[in-house]
């Protein structure tokens, strides 16, 4: 058994293909045959040293994965070796490379991971990405969760989602559905008929002159996300807010630089990941990873956006490059570590 990583050696410094050690799971870890890991669009910020995150260095970054289960450690109650799964790594809250998801063999907490039946290893790698979305919608923005296995009563009650033709966003709208919340989805207009597919209620160009009416005459809003968002988005999503009265957004990036909003609205940014690390979570957690995530792999019930599959490790400083000049829009991209 042989293991080969992407190497992070300090901040500003060009990562490598090198050698790594095979990890030792602990107790209540699992050791991971990678298959395939999605690459993330913050993630080149890290070796570009844009981001003040203090790393143990050289280092292994990345926390999304899908693989099979090689040895499960000590109090592992609920996987085995041979188990197809995905997970969340927690490798960069970690500060650990062994938990790195660019790596052949990879650390992962079982209570962070999924067994996935038969999707395929790249659809799941994207897919896993949705705790962020869950934690976005259930536990920051207070909307009620998607049933497990039933199917929701329709509520009375609209959320809007800015930047639907991003991961974040596909997602976020499929799990709005399935809770009964009509949807409004905003994204540039070459994406239409493509997030329409995710059920969306209604779609509102992003480009439009006219979007901060059209968007205010769909609301009021109960919840408001930007999935994906500029300084200039997110100067309209004020308005819109401000239209029905004020209120809060939640942002993946964080309020820009520079960015004014009205009176009497706010914009919020959270680490979702940290959310499935709080005790206070426990249950929420369990929920997420052991039944729900679950049962949408096993039902299909979660679609990803278009892939993009890229293989070898070597292709990961190319995946990181197309995300950092802004030209992946409309699809995720997959990298899968061997042909194996």
């Amino acid at each position: 058994m042989e293991n080969t990583a992407v190497w992070i050696d300090g901040p500003a410094q060009q990562p490598r293909i090198g050698p790594a050690p095979v990890p030792e799971p602990g107790e209540g870890e699992l050791l991971i045959r990678v298959k395939a890991i999605p690459a993330q669009p913050g993630e080149w910020k890290l070796p570009a040293g844009l981001i003040p995150i203090p790393l143990n260095y050289p280092t292994i970054i990345g926390v999304s994965l899908s693989g099979i289960v090689e040895k499960a450690g000590a109090g592992v109650t609920r996987f085995k070796p041979g188990d197809r799964v995905a997970t969340n790594t927690t490798g960069v809250l970690r500060n650990d490379h062994r938990f790195g998801a660019y790596q052949r063999y990879a650390l992962a907490p079982q209570g962070l991971t999924s067994k996935i039946g038969e999707t395929e290893f790249e659809e799941a790698a994207s897919i896993v990405t949705g705790y962020g979305c869950a934690s976005a919608l259930c536990l920051h923005l207070g909307l009620e969760k998607p049933p497990t296995r039933s199917v929701a009563a329709r509520r009375d009650e609209t959320v809007l989602i800015w930047g639907v033709s991003s991961s974040f966003g596909a997602i976020s709208v499929q799990l709005a559905l399935q809770a009964g919340y009509t949807v409004v989805g905003v994204a540039s207009a070459r994406h239409a008929v493509l997030t329409n597919g995710f059920g969306l209620s209604y779609f509102v160009d992003r480009s439009s002159p006219n979007v901060v009416q059209e968007l205010s005459a769909l609301g009021p809003f109960k919840a408001v996300l930007a999935a994906a968002d500029s300084a200039e988005d997110q100067v309209k999503i004020g308005d819109v807010l401000a239209a029905q009265g004020g209120g809060r957004f939640l942002t993946a990036t964080g309020v820009r630089t520079g960015v004014r909003l009205p009176e009497g609205v706010t914009g919020s940014f959270h680490q979702f990941a940290d959310d499935y690390l709080d005790p206070k979570n426990a249950q929420f957690t369990e929920w997420f990873w052991w039944e729900y995530l679950e049962a949408a792999f096993a039902d299909r019930r979660l679609k990803s956006l278009p892939l993009q599959v890229e293989l070898g490790l070597s292709k990961v400083l190319v995946a990181w490059n197309l995300l950092r000049q802004g030209k992946v829009s409309g699809k995720r991209l997959i990298i899968v570590p061997t042909r194996e």
